[in-house]
């Protein structure tokens, strides 16, 4: 249970950056106790971006408001991080912080905490940027905002910032790196590759969609492969993936890479790209 007790305390909701069409919606409800009885409430307000907004304001003097559910819902048609604060006269102190999809939520229970909630409405067990290693079952990292790589060289290759995963030494993993690609023009093609730490056995599957109606496909055993790019990508809706098994001699990251066919044309990777990866022994 969230308990807020001074006249100065609340909890507030804010995004990491500037929404793209629609601001998040949000709920809270709480009860207020006091000597003479308990009186239930519950508040409505849309994120503002980068500022802070009171999603539970301040009780009155001498009075304990317990905080019962909190829900923020991505009305947006890009995905959003956002961070919950604890407000004491000021200072703030950060509770909870979650990468959400359009149509996901993330909700707060008393009793139960915080949890990320899906389009469907099942639990999602995921945070930007971060991942606990597990010996069974999938740990899912989700690209927060857009990568693009305009280098003024063409098929250059460059890391896609926050679209990695930390690995062991000795430990052998499963993965998948699932993206959205996007270019400036549908002339300018593309690859997407990974790079990591020194491997003892390497083996990935690449698949990059070069129109709606065709794909190229890589089998490959070093890092930064494919070497040459496609000659076109779609302008919307163009999905890749690589898929593969690896055993790691050094701890490190892997991570995934792109690049663009033609000198200073963008290729952009999209937030919502994911990993999913698995730990096998």
């Amino acid at each position: 249970m969230i308990i807020l007790t001074q006249t100065t305390d609340k909890i507030q909701v804010k995004l990491s950056g500037i929404a793209s069409t629609n601001q998040l919606h949000c709920y809270s409800v709480f009860r207020d106790t006091t000597t003479t009885g308990i009186t239930p409430s519950r508040n409505v307000v849309l994120t503002n971006n980068t500022t802070s907004v009171d999603l539970v304001g301040s009780p009155s003097s001498s009075t304990q408001r317990n905080v019962e559910y909190l829900n923020v819902y991505n009305a947006d048609t890009s995905s959003a991080t956002v961070t919950f604060l604890f407000n004491d006269n000021g200072t703030t102190y950060e509770i909870n912080v979650a990468t959400l999809l359009p149509g996901e939520k993330v909700e707060y229970q008393s009793g139960i905490g915080f949890k990320v909630l899906d389009c469907f409405g099942s639990n999602k067990i995921s945070v930007e940027y971060q991942s606990i290693p597990l010996t069974s079952g999938f740990t899912t990292v989700i690209l927060g905002t857009d990568y693009t790589n305009s280098n003024a060289v063409a098929n250059t290759l460059e890391d896609i910032t926050g679209y990695s995963f930390p690995v062991t030494n000795g430990k052998t993993y499963w993965f998948r790196f699932q993206f959205i690609v996007t270019p400036a023009a549908t002339a300018t093609g593309h690859r997407v590759t990974i790079n990591g730490p020194t491997t003892s056995d390497l083996s990935y599957y690449t698949l990059l969609i070069a129109s709606t109606t065709s794909a190229a496909a890589y089998w490959n055993a070093t890092y930064n492969l494919p070497a040459t790019t496609n000659a076109t990508t779609p302008l919307t809706g163009g999905m890749g993936y690589i898929e593969g098994i690896a055993t790691f001699s050094t701890n490190g990251t892997l991570i995934g890479r792109v690049a663009s066919e033609v000198a200073g044309s963008g290729i952009t990777i999209k937030a919502g790209s994911v990993i999913y990866y698995r730990q096998l022994n």
